[in-house]
């Protein structure tokens, strides 16, 4: 594991952990592994004790590491941050990482609404359809401005999984889901500032939700398709 030297700046625990966190996500560090001494981190990065110390309090409540005591700092086996959560940090260090998730989406989701157009009861159908209800309430040009809009829209895919009818795909695409929402910090800073899109959201949910109710399987596929491609697409142009 190299670990590479920090210039001096206010947040140096945090670029710290982020690091570490860079090597765990990559495989560089394993669980169970010992972190290297104290005196050979804070010799590598350039810090001070203080703040190395800072930045291991900061990635033990992350969940990601764990003390021995004398034996020091290990990768932390089991009991880790929330999936979510490492996803999240995943993205924030490897960009690339949204490709990769929204690669599986579109694969996932798009079957998943092909299903669900084939096999939806009428109340699963409903609750689908609170997207629109939902929306409308909180505003259709801010859905993607709040923690609210993110929330309906990760409900949204959580109910397409139930409307498959099949336990093993919605437990397999409720872990996606899982990935989803720890995606959706960094994807929903990023598109705030695009003209038009939280417009775009709700109108391409209605083309998903009309298919399904249609029991149109392959124009419910095609429109979820046409989302995930859309979001691609249009996070690419976002300068990073």
């Amino acid at each position: 594991m190299v670990l590479n030297r920090i210039e001096k700046s206010p947040d140096l625990p945090s670029l710290v952990a982020k690091q570490i966190i860079e090597h765990i996500t990559s495989g560089a560090l394993k669980p169970g592994d010992k972190l290297p001494s104290e005196h050979d981190m804070t010799k590598k990065f350039g810090i001070s004790r203080i703040s190395l110390r800072e930045a291991m309090k900061l990635l033990e409540a992350k969940g990601y590491i764990e003390s021995h005591g004398r034996r020091g700092k290990f990768v932390k086996v089991a009991g880790g941050p929330p999936l979510e959560s490492t996803i999240e940090d995943m993205i924030s260090v490897d960009h690339n990482k949204i490709w990769e998730l929204l690669a599986v989406r579109r694969l996932i989701d798009s079957e998943a609404a092909r299903m669900a157009a084939q096999s939806a009861t009428k109340s699963q159908i409903a609750l689908l359809k609170r997207f629109k209800s939902e929306a409308d309430k909180l505003g259709v040009t801010s859905l993607l401005l709040s923690k609210e809009g993110g929330k309906l829209y990760a409900r949204f895919y959580d109910d397409l999984a139930d409307a498959t009818n099949n336990t093993i795909f919605s437990h397999l695409m409720k872990s996606i889901s899982s990935l989803l929402k720890g995606a959706l910090p960094y994807s929903r800073q990023k598109l705030v500032g695009v003209a038009g899109a939280s417009e775009i959201f709700y109108t391409q949910h209605m083309k998903i939700i009309t298919a399904i109710e249609k029991g149109d399987a392959e124009d419910a596929k095609a429109s979820v398709i046409d989302h995930i491609d859309w979001l691609e697409k249009t996070l690419k142009k976002i300068p990073k």
